[in-house]
C-alpha cells in the first residue's frame, strides 16, 4: 500500500505553477527549521507549518515566500496569507508595527514579556501604525521615512518585523493565489529600496 500524499494546502498547484513561469525556486514542504530561525515574532503568532515556499532576489535582497499554516495540519485555519522573509545587511535595527486587527497578530507572551509600543513622530503612521520597539529613536529609525512613505501609498494594513538581517512581512490583502503574489511582487523591490537605502 503506498503512503499517503504529504498534506498540501488548497492551491499549491497554481502556487507552483507561478513559481516556474517566474523563474523561482520552489519547495511544497520547505525545511521548517529556516523559518522556526525566525521566531518567535514580536506581534504575529507562530503557524503550525509553512507550505509553498519561494525563493528569488529583488533589489539586492533575497527574498523567501512561504504560506503560514495556523491551525493543525490537515485542519482549516481561520485565514489564509504569504508571509515574505526579507534578507539584506543593511537591515541592522529590531522593532514591530501592526496596522489593523487580525487572525494571526499575537494577543499572549509566554516566553517573555511584549515589546513596548512607542510612537514614531510620524502623525499618519502613528495613526494607523501600532509600533513596538525598545524606544522611539530605534522605531523611526528600523522603519525610514521613504519605507512609510511606500507602505502609506499601498493602503498597507498587516505586521512587519524588522531584524538584524532581515524583514518579515504579513500584507493582508496578500493571500495564496497567483494574481495577489503579482501585487506582492511587484510593491516588494519599491519597499526594499526604501528600507536600505538611507
Amino acid at each position: 500500500m503506498a503512503a499517503p500524499l504529504p498534506f498540501s494546502p488548497p492551491g499549491t498547484g497554481a502556487i507552483s505553477a507561478w513559481a516556474r513561469e517566474r523563474g523561482c525556486r520552489f519547495s511544497p514542504h520547505p525545511d521548517a527549521a529556516w523559518f522556526e530561525a525566525w521566531e518567535p515574532f514580536d506581534t504575529m503568532v507562530a503557524p503550525e507549518a509553512y507550505f509553498n515556499a519561494l525563493s528569488f532576489t529583488t533589489a539586492g535582497a533575497s527574498v523567501t515566500l512561504a504560506e503560514p499554516w495556523l491551525a493543525p495540519i490537515g485542519g482549516e485555519p481561520l485565514g489564509r496569507a504569504i508571509l515574505a522573509y526579507l534578507q539584506h545587511p543593511a537591515f541592522v535595527r529590531r522593532a514591530a508595527a501592526r496596522g489593523g486587527e487580525h487572525f494571526n497578530t499575537r494577543v499572549a507572551f509566554l516566553d517573555r514579556p511584549p515589546p513596548p509600543r512607542v510612537a514614531v513622530g510620524d502623525r499618519v503612521w502613528d495613526e494607523h501604525m501600532a509600533t513596538f520597539a525598545a524606544s522611539p529613536s530605534e522605531a523611526a529609525a528600523a522603519f525610514p521615512v521613504a519605507a512609510r512613505r511606500v507602505l502609506a501609498e499601498c493602503g498597507y494594513a498587516g505586521h512587519l518585523e524588522i531584524r538584524p538581517g532581515g524583514a518579515v512581512l504579513h500584507h493582508s490583502r496578500i493571500v495564496p493565489e497567483p494574481a495577489a503574489l503579482d501585487v506582492l511582487v511587484a510593491l516588494l523591490p519599491r519597499l526594499v529600496t526604501a528600507f536600505v537605502s538611507r
